[in-house]
């Protein structure tokens, strides 16, 4: 993301939130894991790059790269990782609200 950019951070925010909408539908076509995976590589782009995003969408991308970690996404059981899964959402709520 490049260090002025802060339409990119609330990018990477509207994509993770979309991605934990689609993945708790009843029949999604992504499981809780893909859907892990995918937020964990935004949330790891997005909080690797400096930059002068404003403090709120820095934050929330940051507590979620914290919260994600190094997690082997693949070696969760499935009900870790809709544990996980739903902590990240919940963080994204909070920040929606």
């Amino acid at each position: 993301m490049p260090s002025a950019d802060p339409l990119a951070c609330r990018r990477a925010l509207r994509e993770i939130r979309e991605i934990a909408a689609v993945a708790v539908l009843d029949g999604a076509r992504m499981s809780g894991q893909e859907a892990l995976q995918t937020i964990a590589a935004i949330a790891e782009w997005a909080a690797d790059a400096p930059g002068a995003a404003p403090p709120d969408c820095a934050d929330v991308i940051r507590r979620i790269d914290a919260m994600i970690g190094d997690t082997e996404v693949e070696a969760l059981e499935d009900a870790q990782a809709f544990t996980l899964f739903r902590e990240v959402r919940g963080l994204l709520q909070g920040r929606a609200s």
